[in-house]
Protein backbone atom coordinates (compact mmCIF):
# COMPACT_ATOMS: atom_id res chain seq x y z
CA UNK A 1 0.00 0.00 0.00
CA UNK A 2 3.07 2.50 0.80
CA UNK A 3 3.89 2.51 -3.04
CA UNK A 4 0.80 4.55 -3.88
CA UNK A 5 1.75 7.19 -1.21
CA UNK A 6 3.72 10.13 -2.50
CA UNK A 7 7.30 9.44 -1.48
CA UNK A 8 8.84 13.06 -1.00
CA UNK A 9 12.22 13.49 -2.87
CA UNK A 10 12.30 17.28 -3.06
CA UNK A 11 15.70 19.25 -3.17
CA UNK A 12 16.25 21.03 -0.65
CA UNK A 13 18.60 23.68 -2.00
CA UNK A 14 16.89 26.73 -3.80
CA UNK A 15 20.58 27.78 -5.68
CA UNK A 16 23.40 25.62 -6.58
CA UNK A 17 26.11 27.88 -8.05
CA UNK A 18 29.46 25.77 -7.52
CA UNK A 19 30.25 25.89 -3.88
CA UNK A 20 28.04 28.33 -3.18
CA UNK A 21 24.63 26.64 -2.06
CA UNK A 22 20.99 28.26 -0.27
CA UNK A 23 18.15 26.06 0.92
CA UNK A 24 14.93 27.18 0.73
CA UNK A 25 14.20 27.93 3.67
CA UNK A 26 16.79 30.25 4.33
CA UNK A 27 15.62 31.73 1.10
CA UNK A 28 12.51 32.32 2.18
CA UNK A 29 14.03 34.11 5.02
CA UNK A 30 15.83 36.44 3.45
CA UNK A 31 13.24 37.45 0.31
CA UNK A 32 10.53 37.41 3.74
CA UNK A 33 12.56 40.12 5.22
CA UNK A 34 12.58 42.30 1.99
CA UNK A 35 9.38 41.72 1.35
CA UNK A 36 7.63 42.24 4.90
CA UNK A 37 9.90 45.79 4.75
CA UNK A 38 8.40 46.68 1.31
CA UNK A 39 4.98 45.77 2.64
CA UNK A 40 5.59 47.81 5.76
CA UNK A 41 6.37 51.08 3.99
CA UNK A 42 3.22 50.24 1.32
CA UNK A 43 0.87 50.36 4.55
CA UNK A 44 2.66 53.00 6.04
CA UNK A 45 1.68 55.03 3.19
CA UNK A 46 -1.55 53.77 2.12
CA UNK A 47 -2.86 54.46 5.67
CA UNK A 48 -1.04 57.67 6.27
CA UNK A 49 0.52 56.40 10.06
CA UNK A 50 3.59 58.49 10.24
CA UNK A 51 6.35 56.31 10.18
CA UNK A 52 9.45 58.07 8.62
CA UNK A 53 11.43 55.59 6.38
CA UNK A 54 14.57 55.59 9.12
CA UNK A 55 11.83 55.02 12.13
CA UNK A 56 10.62 51.63 9.60
CA UNK A 57 14.55 50.77 8.62
CA UNK A 58 15.64 51.00 12.65
CA UNK A 59 12.80 48.76 13.53
CA UNK A 60 13.41 46.01 10.99
CA UNK A 61 17.28 46.29 11.85
CA UNK A 62 17.06 45.48 15.43
CA UNK A 63 14.12 43.12 14.66
CA UNK A 64 15.84 41.16 12.62
CA UNK A 65 18.72 40.24 14.96
CA UNK A 66 15.75 40.16 17.64
CA UNK A 67 14.61 37.10 15.31
CA UNK A 68 17.21 34.89 15.30
CA UNK A 69 18.52 35.55 18.75
CA UNK A 70 15.10 34.50 20.17
CA UNK A 71 14.29 31.81 17.79
CA UNK A 72 17.50 30.32 18.83
CA UNK A 73 17.72 31.17 22.20
CA UNK A 74 13.83 30.13 23.40
CA UNK A 75 14.22 26.66 20.72
CA UNK A 76 17.72 25.72 23.42
CA UNK A 77 15.84 26.50 26.50
CA UNK A 78 12.70 25.21 26.03
CA UNK A 79 13.18 22.65 23.22
CA UNK A 80 16.29 20.95 23.65
CA UNK A 81 18.13 22.39 26.47
CA UNK A 82 19.66 18.71 27.62
CA UNK A 83 21.63 18.42 23.99
CA UNK A 84 22.82 21.63 23.81
CA UNK A 85 24.57 21.53 27.57
CA UNK A 86 26.12 18.44 26.25
CA UNK A 87 26.99 19.75 22.41
CA UNK A 88 28.00 23.20 23.19
CA UNK A 89 29.74 23.87 20.26
CA UNK A 90 26.01 22.93 18.59
CA UNK A 91 24.54 26.54 19.37
CA UNK A 92 25.89 28.24 16.81
CA UNK A 93 25.14 26.30 13.53
CA UNK A 94 21.59 27.83 13.40
CA UNK A 95 21.52 26.50 9.33
CA UNK A 96 21.65 23.00 10.46
CA UNK A 97 17.80 23.64 12.33
CA UNK A 98 16.72 24.46 15.78
CA UNK A 99 14.63 27.75 15.67
CA UNK A 100 10.93 28.23 17.31
CA UNK A 101 8.56 30.39 16.03
CA UNK A 102 7.50 31.52 19.49
CA UNK A 103 10.93 32.63 20.59
CA UNK A 104 11.43 34.48 17.26
CA UNK A 105 8.33 36.48 18.02
CA UNK A 106 9.16 37.56 21.10
CA UNK A 107 12.58 38.44 20.08
CA UNK A 108 10.75 40.63 17.59
CA UNK A 109 8.01 41.80 20.32
CA UNK A 110 10.98 43.43 23.02
CA UNK A 111 13.05 44.47 20.01
CA UNK A 112 9.48 46.24 19.16
CA UNK A 113 8.82 47.65 22.20
CA UNK A 114 12.47 49.05 23.02
CA UNK A 115 12.76 50.86 19.79
CA UNK A 116 9.55 52.37 20.08
CA UNK A 117 10.39 53.19 23.61
CA UNK A 118 13.71 55.15 22.19
CA UNK A 119 12.23 56.70 19.49
CA UNK A 120 8.79 57.57 22.11
CA UNK A 121 6.22 56.11 19.83
CA UNK A 122 3.36 53.49 20.25
CA UNK A 123 4.95 49.62 19.26
CA UNK A 124 1.47 48.49 18.63
CA UNK A 125 1.58 50.85 15.54
CA UNK A 126 4.71 49.03 14.12
CA UNK A 127 3.59 45.42 15.95
CA UNK A 128 0.38 45.75 13.74
CA UNK A 129 1.53 46.57 10.79
CA UNK A 130 4.20 43.51 10.65
CA UNK A 131 1.88 41.26 11.98
CA UNK A 132 -0.12 42.12 8.89
CA UNK A 133 1.62 41.18 6.29
CA UNK A 134 3.80 38.73 8.28
CA UNK A 135 1.70 35.57 7.74
CA UNK A 136 2.30 35.35 3.96
CA UNK A 137 6.38 34.99 5.10
CA UNK A 138 5.21 32.45 7.34
CA UNK A 139 2.80 30.55 4.82
CA UNK A 140 6.13 30.47 2.39
CA UNK A 141 8.43 29.01 5.45
CA UNK A 142 5.92 26.16 6.02
CA UNK A 143 6.34 25.21 2.72
CA UNK A 144 9.86 25.48 2.74
CA UNK A 145 9.75 23.25 5.89
CA UNK A 146 7.71 21.11 3.41
CA UNK A 147 10.34 20.74 0.69
CA UNK A 148 13.29 20.28 3.43
CA UNK A 149 10.82 17.07 4.49
CA UNK A 150 11.22 18.34 8.12
CA UNK A 151 8.50 18.65 11.02
CA UNK A 152 6.68 16.22 9.53
CA UNK A 153 2.81 15.32 10.81
CA UNK A 154 1.79 12.07 12.41
CA UNK A 155 0.75 8.41 10.75
CA UNK A 156 -1.99 8.92 8.24
CA UNK A 157 -3.55 7.14 6.02
CA UNK A 158 -5.35 9.83 4.26
CA UNK A 159 -4.70 9.60 0.43
CA UNK A 160 -2.30 13.17 0.67
CA UNK A 161 0.05 11.16 2.84
CA UNK A 162 3.54 11.51 2.19
CA UNK A 163 6.48 9.65 3.02
CA UNK A 164 9.06 11.10 4.39
CA UNK A 165 12.49 9.59 4.10
CA UNK A 166 14.31 11.62 6.66
CA UNK A 167 12.31 9.79 8.93
CA UNK A 168 13.40 6.22 8.18
CA UNK A 169 10.57 4.12 8.90
CA UNK A 170 8.56 4.23 5.99
CA UNK A 171 5.23 5.60 7.28
CA UNK A 172 3.31 7.62 5.72
CA UNK A 173 2.30 10.43 7.31
CA UNK A 174 -0.18 14.19 7.85
CA UNK A 175 2.31 16.41 5.33
CA UNK A 176 1.30 18.93 8.15
CA UNK A 177 3.65 21.41 7.03
CA UNK A 178 1.21 22.52 4.29
CA UNK A 179 -1.59 22.57 6.62
CA UNK A 180 0.12 24.88 8.73
CA UNK A 181 0.89 26.73 5.29
CA UNK A 182 -2.87 27.39 4.78
CA UNK A 183 -4.39 28.05 7.40
CA UNK A 184 -1.67 29.97 9.83
CA UNK A 185 -0.03 31.29 6.28
CA UNK A 186 -2.12 32.15 3.16
CA UNK A 187 -5.88 32.67 5.21
CA UNK A 188 -4.72 34.37 8.18
CA UNK A 189 -2.82 36.91 6.05
CA UNK A 190 -6.16 37.49 3.60
CA UNK A 191 -8.36 38.18 7.05
CA UNK A 192 -5.74 40.66 8.18
CA UNK A 193 -5.33 42.39 5.06
CA UNK A 194 -8.92 42.66 4.82
CA UNK A 195 -8.64 44.40 8.01
CA UNK A 196 -5.79 46.66 7.70
CA UNK A 197 -7.64 49.53 8.26
CA UNK A 198 -8.02 49.27 11.86
CA UNK A 199 -4.18 49.52 11.98
CA UNK A 200 -4.77 53.39 12.17
CA UNK A 201 -8.49 53.49 14.13
CA UNK A 202 -7.80 50.36 16.83
CA UNK A 203 -4.54 50.13 18.04
CA UNK A 204 -3.53 46.80 18.53
CA UNK A 205 -6.59 45.02 16.66
CA UNK A 206 -3.94 43.49 14.03
CA UNK A 207 -1.81 42.18 16.51
CA UNK A 208 -4.67 40.55 18.63
CA UNK A 209 -6.20 38.67 15.65
CA UNK A 210 -2.66 37.75 14.40
CA UNK A 211 -1.92 36.03 18.34
CA UNK A 212 -5.23 34.44 18.08
CA UNK A 213 -5.83 33.43 14.53
CA UNK A 214 -2.00 31.67 14.42
CA UNK A 215 -2.85 30.41 18.16
CA UNK A 216 -5.83 28.44 17.31
CA UNK A 217 -4.28 27.40 13.24
CA UNK A 218 -1.57 26.11 15.07
CA UNK A 219 -3.27 24.57 18.00
CA UNK A 220 -5.49 22.72 15.87
CA UNK A 221 -2.30 21.66 13.16
CA UNK A 222 -0.38 20.43 16.04
CA UNK A 223 -3.36 17.19 16.71
CA UNK A 224 -1.69 15.97 12.95
CA UNK A 225 2.14 17.14 13.20
CA UNK A 226 4.69 14.74 15.31
CA UNK A 227 5.71 15.87 18.58
CA UNK A 228 9.05 16.98 19.30
CA UNK A 229 10.86 13.58 19.97
CA UNK A 230 12.62 15.06 23.07
CA UNK A 231 9.24 16.18 24.74
CA UNK A 232 6.65 14.25 23.51
CA UNK A 233 3.54 14.98 24.99
CA UNK A 234 2.03 16.54 27.96
CA UNK A 235 -1.39 16.71 29.97
CA UNK A 236 -4.46 15.90 27.64
CA UNK A 237 -2.03 14.76 25.20
CA UNK A 238 -1.09 18.86 24.40
CA UNK A 239 2.03 19.63 22.89
CA UNK A 240 4.69 22.37 23.62
CA UNK A 241 3.53 24.23 20.97
CA UNK A 242 -0.40 23.78 21.77
CA UNK A 243 0.94 25.30 25.26
CA UNK A 244 2.71 28.01 23.83
CA UNK A 245 -0.45 28.73 21.28
CA UNK A 246 -2.72 28.71 24.39
CA UNK A 247 -1.00 31.41 25.80
CA UNK A 248 -0.63 33.23 22.53
CA UNK A 249 -4.39 33.18 22.37
CA UNK A 250 -4.82 34.85 25.85
CA UNK A 251 -2.44 37.69 24.58
CA UNK A 252 -4.41 37.78 21.79
CA UNK A 253 -8.06 38.00 23.46
CA UNK A 254 -6.65 40.60 26.04
CA UNK A 255 -5.18 42.67 23.11
CA UNK A 256 -7.88 42.58 21.54
CA UNK A 257 -10.81 43.62 24.54
CA UNK A 258 -8.06 47.02 25.00
CA UNK A 259 -8.66 47.28 21.28
CA UNK A 260 -12.10 47.55 21.24
CA UNK A 261 -12.32 49.60 24.02
CA UNK A 262 -10.26 52.72 23.08
CA UNK A 263 -9.91 54.08 19.37
CA UNK A 264 -6.36 55.34 18.65
CA UNK A 265 -5.76 59.23 17.82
Amino acid sequence: MQNNYYIHNINPLAIEIGTFTLPWYWLVYFVGLLWTLFMVHRLNKELDLGLSSKDVADYFQWSWISLFFGARLFYILVYNLDFFLQHPHMIPKIWLGGMSFHGALLGITFSLYFTAKWKKQDFLLIGDCIATVAPMVLGFGRIANFINGELAGRAASVPWAVIFPRYKDGIPRHPSQLYQAILEGFILFFILRYSRGRIKSHRGHQSSIFLIGYGIARFVVEFFREADPQLGYYFLGLTMGQLLCLAMILTGAYLITRSSKSKST
